[in-house]
């Protein structure tokens, strides 16, 4: 259109007499049979000589407004839906089509009243009752504080669509996915299970169980699900992904591999996929197949520059640097704006260890987007290598500002006053009151800590079947297992009885914390104990852990399981664990201040904000710990 107006404009209002009523309904009847055909061209065009008779016409606009969405042209879409609600507000169809556009663009509040109005002029619509629930639990995930009442007010609407339509999956779906998000897994699989008794081969009820045993770590339970949602649909990624994870939980790299590559080939600019696809392929060794997949996605999708900035910091994290490089360029001349761009080229000049260009890259990027985490943390980190302390503290409080529970605020505000010379003035590296290491016993049921260890050590070994280190991880020369070692289901007794030891040494441990409602790390004490992540990990020859803290953890640990001989070297000190040292490149460093040598059966806690590694250590045993965060919810 040359005049700027949308292909959908609506003439002037002009009333149809009634004489053309008739001629108004057989044209809307052949605009439908075209719709119904996918013929939208010739439909638009019967619509539009409906409007030019009466431009009022309910079902000629809202037919205009379903062939706009069609065409991507949502604004235009709503209007014409309104419009036709202008007419009569009593068309429960038409009302839940703009219910159902609301929603699908992000706008659940808004799609509420319209399933409502839809419900109210026909009680027995299925899909309204089903999507005005789904709005109710998308408005849950985004109002936290109010998630638990909007989701049990979406399970009634829930139980009213199945009983309208016991078949209707979308419900089921539905019902189940509130149960988890209220964590009652139970119900969820009870609410799947009995939709599966009904329609076993449907393989959106096989890939909703499967999905919801996988979030309970019930990975051997999940997979036949999801193996038999893949046989029924193998089109859909969504189901590809989770049985590729599922594997990848389960030690079964190879077959992981091949369900992440369908995936890409389904989904070429999938992150997930992309990101779990390429460690695994790190993991097992299969290096000249890395990276391969982003390469492959870009000649199908070669103008995308959402893939582009992807690729980028996949090529940082395996060290191609030149590759990355030309991706934010690529990216940068598709999306000039794009907010990702200034983390990312700091990211990489980090890593090219062109430190002072990364600094201003990202103090340029905080300009326009101040309020940028991940750009605050680049900032600091730069600010820190190149022994600029202030400019490090000022970037740390602001994070700690915008995240309060980051760990990462506090150890940079912490290594900051270091560089100062100063004491820390909130003693947040107080190894004396806070780093607490204990011998542990054999848990009951065991003669000794010998026996205790032989049968955890099997189970652990079952674990670690990676040959290499997983690539984003601070581990070198080693294996780490995947998922939570603590929670999952199954979990050997050894593995139970140590989760056991462990949460009562913490909770004696914290009860020993001073109270202070002002320290990042006291005022979480009280708070409810979750596992926010376990694991094992096991260093071969010249092995360690590089300098680290954990994001995701309050109360950081570890539990040494088998130490190799070296550790007995108390000048080298090989295999210990040490604190708070800071070197990261080439830029300014800090001695670590405190070593502890590792013994089987010993636990040692500490913050999780605390910077924290382990010195190698040389010969040809192992060392095998199992290491954990616990958070706090308040």
């Amino acid at each position: 259109m040359t005049n700027g107006q949308s292909p959908f404009s609506i003439p002037v209002p002009r009333a149809a007499s009634a004489a053309q009523n008739q001629r108004i309904q057989s044209l809307i009847q052949q605009a439908l049979t075209f719709q119904t055909r996918g013929q939208l061209h010739e439909a638009e065009q019967i619509l539009r000589q409906v409007l030019a008779l009466d431009a009022t016409e309910p079902d000629a606009l809202q037919l205009l407004g379903l062939i706009a969405k069609r065409h991507g042209d949502l604004d235009q879409a709503e209007q014409l839906l309104r419009r036709s609600l202008a007419v009569n507000s009593r068309q429960p169809h038409v009302n839940y089509n703009l219910g159902n556009l609301l929603k699908d663009t992000g706008r659940p509040s808004q799609a509420l009243p319209f399933y409502e109005k839809a419900i109210l002029h026909k009680s027995d619509y299925v899909e309204a009752y089903s999507n005005r629930a789904e709005c109710l639990v998308a408005l849950a995930g985004q109002e936290p504080a109010n998630a638990r009442p909007l989701l049990e007010a979406a399970l009634p609407l829930y139980r009213r669509a199945l009983q309208l339509q016991p078949d209707y999956v979308a419900a089921r779906v539905g019902i189940a996915e509130a149960y988890l998000q209220l964590d009652e897994p139970e119900r969820a699989e009870e609410a799947l299970r009995a939709g599966l008794t009904r329609l076993p081969n449907d393989f959106y009820l096989n890939n909703s169980l499967g999905t919801a045993l996988r979030r309970q770590q019930r990975f051997e339970d999940a997979a036949p699900y999801l193996r038999r949602a893949a046989e029924r649909a193998p089109d859909r990624w969504q189901i590809w992904l989770n049985l590729g994870n599922t594997l990848l939980a389960l030690g079964q790299l190879d077959e992981a591999i091949t369900c992440l590559k369908k995936v890409v080939v389904l989904d070429p600019g999938n992150y997930a996929a992309q990101a779990a696809l390429n460690q695994a392929l790190w993991e097992t060794g299969q290096h000249a197949q890395l990276l391969n997949s982003y390469e492959w996605a870009k000649e199908r999708k070669p103008n995308d520059p959402d893939l582009l900035e992807m690729a980028a910091e996949a090529y940082i994290l395996f060290g191609r640097h030149d590759e990355a490089g030309a991706n934010i360029a690529a990216a940068a001349a598709l999306r000039p704006e794009s907010p990702s761009l200034p983390r990312l080229r700091a990211t990489l000049l980090l890593a090219q260890e062109r430190v002072p260009e990364a600094l201003e890259v990202a103090l340029d990027g905080l300009k326009t987007a101040p309020d940028d985490p991940r750009l605050l943390y680049r900032t600091a980190e730069a600010a820190l290598r190149l022994n600029r302390p202030a400019d490090a503290l000022d970037a740390a409080r602001r994070l700690g500002t915008l995240v309060p529970d980051s760990q990462f605020a506090v150890a940079f505000e912490a290594t900051a006053y270091r560089l100062m010379g100063q004491q820390d003035p909130r003693g947040l590296y107080d190894y004396d009151r806070f780093i607490h290491a204990v011998d542990l016993g054999a848990p009951a049921g065991y003669a000794d800590l010998g026996a205790f260890h032989a049968d955890l050590m099997a189970a652990l070994d079952l674990q670690h079947v990676a040959r290499h280190e997983p690539i984003e991880q601070t581990l070198r020369n080693g294996t780490q297992t995947r998922e939570n070692l603590f929670t999952r289901a199954g979990a050997a007794p050894a593995i139970l009885a140590l989760r056991e030891n462990v949460l009562a040494a913490a909770r004696r441990y914290i009860a020993g914390l001073p109270e202070d409602g002002t320290h990042p790390f006291l005022r979480r004490k009280g708070q409810e104990l979750h596992w926010a992540g376990s694991w094992s990990a096991r260093l071969r020859s010249q092995g360690y852990h590089t300098n680290h803290i954990h994001p995701e953890g309050w109360i950081s640990g570890c539990y040494y399981v088998d130490m190799p001989d070296a550790v007995a070297d108390a000048e080298g000190k090989q295999g210990w664990i040490t604190f708070g040292a800071f070197a990261q490149g080439n830029g300014a460093t800090l001695p670590w201040e405190r070593a502890i040598q590792p013994r089987p059966g010993l636990l040692v806690l500490f913050p999780s904000y605390m910077w924290h590694g382990t010195i190698p250590f040389h010969g040809g045993q192992t060392r095998t710990t199992v290491a954990f965060d616990i958070g706090g919810r308040g």
